[in-house]
């Protein structure tokens, strides 16, 4: 089930993730210590939709449990 990229980042920084917003880019990236960083593209912010495939793949990326971020949207 697709989520709002604001659902998204109040998930991932409840589960210890950091999160930067693009300047002046689209490009959301999320952090975690001893992990590459991870790009969502969101072009209308915090309102943009993500489809599952993103979800998936920032978790897997970031070693968090999908079904535990999607519990906190």
């Amino acid at each position: 089930m697709p989520a709002r990229m604001g659902d998204i980042v109040r998930a991932a920084k409840h589960l210890g993730l950091g999160v930067e917003e693009g300047d002046g880019t689209s490009h959301w990236k999320f952090t975690r210590e001893g992990k590459r960083p991870y790009p969502i593209s969101a072009h209308n912010g915090a309102k943009q939709e993500i489809t599952d495939l993103y979800i998936r793949k920032m978790c897997r990326a970031m070693g968090i449990d999908e079904d535990e971020l999607r519990r906190l949207f």
